[in-house]
């Protein structure tokens, strides 16, 4: 394949457009990816410089050429980075790797040399999650706050992300069409657009019901925005005095710890939460050392 006539900026194109329609990225990943292709080759800064949107806009005839110009902008915007979590750094890395490998097998460069910016460690950290004391806490403010404006809404978003164990971008899309109010089984498209069958308790579906109307969204004539749904959960939290501030995420953990504290398999809770991997679903096994701990502070010989 030709690389002649085509612009460092027409590559970047071509890449997303490869993410989107071949690997199926959800719109969350392909906004990441697009932000960091702009600050890493300044993009949105070529308006202002004329010197670097003549840069951008040269017609990449030389694989040579166009390999120094991601490892000098890399080596550039890593001293940039160095301010950043290890964790946002290595989301940008990510970034930076798939355009690498994608030109490479797109012959547009000859060497895969993506192993040449390494990944900084990331300390693995217990995901933030409720007692079940605190989700009690949430149910008695709901009560409490029966008959107010919205507060059908407020319920039915905190039971899809802790009935059911949803991401936050799940919840917000889910289409009438896609609940089987008899079976309590939800059709949900998660990550990479990838299909699962999720199914709810009863009381979760009690409260869904009663958003059952003949728009197409279960929120409405168009899904709930995200922003919305963050604000809606962290009220929540506000109003039922959590000392911690409240997130949609924080749910979903609270769900998978309380089902693994409940004795489910981790197998059937990586199903559950739509993980790709059983990796992504053993971060949850911190379980196991809570309860050695308070095994320990139990039956250890200095605590009696």
């Amino acid at each position: 394949m030709k690389t002649k006539q085509k612009t460092l900026k027409d590559l970047c194109h071509l890449f997303l457009h490869f993410m989107i329609y071949t690997k199926k990225i959800s719109e969350h990943t392909l906004k990441a990816y697009k932000n960091d292709l702009q600050e890493l080759f300044g993009f949105e800064q070529e308006e202002k410089h004329s010197l670097l949107k003549k840069q951008l806009l040269v017609e990449i005839d030389d694989k040579k050429q166009l390999t120094e110009t991601i490892k000098f902008s890399v080596e550039k915007s890593t001293v940039k980075h160095l301010k950043l979590a290890n964790s946002s750094r290595n989301r940008k890395l990510a970034t930076i790797r798939s355009f690498i490998k994608w030109l490479a097998e797109q012959d547009y460069i000859d060497e895969d040399f993506r192993h040449l910016f390494k990944t900084p460690k990331v300390c693995s950290r217990i995901p933030s999650f409720l007692s079940v004391d605190e989700i009690f806490s949430i149910l008695e403010m709901f009560k409490k706050e029966e008959g107010k404006a919205n507060i059908t809404r407020d319920k039915a978003l905190f039971f899809l992300l802790y009935g059911g164990g949803l991401r936050v971008s799940e919840a917000c899309q889910i289409k009438c069409e896609d609940i089987d109010w008899e079976k309590q089984i939800l059709k949900i498209k998660g990550k990479g657009n990838k299909e699962r069958l999720v199914s709810l308790p009863k009381k979760a579906i009690e409260h869904l019901i009663s958003l059952k109307t003949n728009q197409t969204y279960l929120f409405g004539p168009r899904p709930l925005s995200q922003r919305k749904a963050y604000d809606i959960i962290k009220s929540i939290g506000q109003k039922t005095g959590l000392l911690k501030p409240l997130h949609p995420h924080a749910l979903r953990h609270s769900f998978a710890t309380h089902m693994l504290l409940g004795g489910s398999d981790l197998r059937v809770l990586q199903e559950l939460l739509g993980h790709k991997t059983l990796t992504a679903t053993q971060k949850y096994t911190h379980l196991d050392l809570a309860h050695l701990a308070q095994a320990l502070e139990k039956y250890h010989p200095f605590n009696l």
